[in-house]
């Protein structure tokens, strides 16, 4: 290179290798702008598309809401501007709406499925027991993908409060809420206790319970009589089925009223409170299964209910 200065010629020589350098240079700052171009100019015509669909759902919107509107001449409805500002307020009113009225009760579904997880806990029941239940419960489901489509909320946390609460609801809704004795002293309660007539340690699978009134049994939950005849250690028994492997034991009995097979309500009289079997005097034992496991009638009754008491209140 020569550049005069002054009357004076000055000489620059550029190598080859910087020669080569700036020529690299050159064509990678064109193609990141031709490529920042390209970019710029897709993201314009998604922009387009964008608001091409977004204008279209508005026009099928105001069509479905309205039912009917101005048209053009060529079925095409006519969108005023301050029309569709309305519609958009609507929706975005209608829209918080929802979503604090769903914010709100998913809450609620927090708070009570800790109540009901805290009542399941103190029921005495296992997890087995649990899943004895809940697996009994007939139920369907829905298919994924075109249900969440139409609900949305499926997706949401409230849809998940949702089902766990109606899965707890369903496992107590299925135990017996009822004592078979209205008006009743417990005179043994269940666990490890002393056998009244070896006098040794044993399982007392129930309680055992005196009436202050008549001596009529009931069921502690409707159901179907499964066994009524003379068992050789409790004497008369009857057994009830409520079904979702639950079922209940009335032992001892002076006489039964039900026969196997019959259906049976809070109302039916099983028996009446006796002596027979192995008894060191008149009372009825009482015992709730599982699973044909037995737990513990004063904490599951107790259980189911303050789940019956929940559903009636407000």
């Amino acid at each position: 290179m020569i550049l005069e200065q002054q009357n004076e010629l000055q000489y620059f020589s550029v190598t080859g290798r910087f020669q080569r350098w700036a020529t690299r240079g050159l064509i990678v700052a064109c193609g990141s702008a031709l490529l920042a171009l390209l970019t710029l100019t897709g993201f314009s015509v998604q922009l387009h598309l964008q608001k091409s669909r977004l204008e279209e759902s508005h026009r099928e919107i105001f069509q479905a809401l309205l039912g009917s509107t101005e048209t053009d001449g060529t079925d095409n409805p006519v969108l005023h501007e301050s029309e569709m500002l309305m519609l958009a307020q609507s929706i975005r009113d209608r829209d918080l709406e929802i979503r604090r009225y769903v914010e709100g009760a998913t809450t609620s579904l927090v708070q009570e499925n800790d109540e009901l997880h805290t009542k399941l806990s103190t029921s005495g029941l296992t997890e087995k027991a649990i899943k004895v239940i809940h697996g009994n419960n007939p139920m369907g489901g829905f298919t994924r993908g075109r249900d969440e489509e139409i609900a949305p909320l499926l997706r949401k946390e409230f849809a998940e409060q949702s089902a766990a609460n109606r899965e707890l609801r369903d496992v107590l809704s299925a135990l017996p809420a009822s004592m078979p004795v209205p008006n009743h002293v417990i005179t043994s309660h269940f666990g490890i206790r002393n056998h009244p007539l070896s006098g040794r340690p044993k399982f007392h699978a129930g309680i055992d319970l005196i009436s202050k009134g008549d001596d009529n049994v009931f069921p502690a939950r409707a159901g179907k009589v499964i066994m009524a005849r003379t068992h050789y250690d409790y004497g008369l028994t009857v057994i009830v089925n409520h079904g979702r492997g639950v079922e209940t034991l009335y032992a001892h009995l002076a006489s039964i009223n039900v026969k196997e097979g019959q259906d049976v309500d809070l109302t039916s009289v099983l028996g009446q409170i006796g002596n027979t079997g192995a008894s060191t005097g008149k009372h009825l034992h009482f015992e709730v299964s599982v699973g044909s496991y037995p737990v513990d009638p004063l904490k599951v009754i107790d259980t189911a209910q303050y789940v019956q008491q929940a559903k009636v209140q407000p």
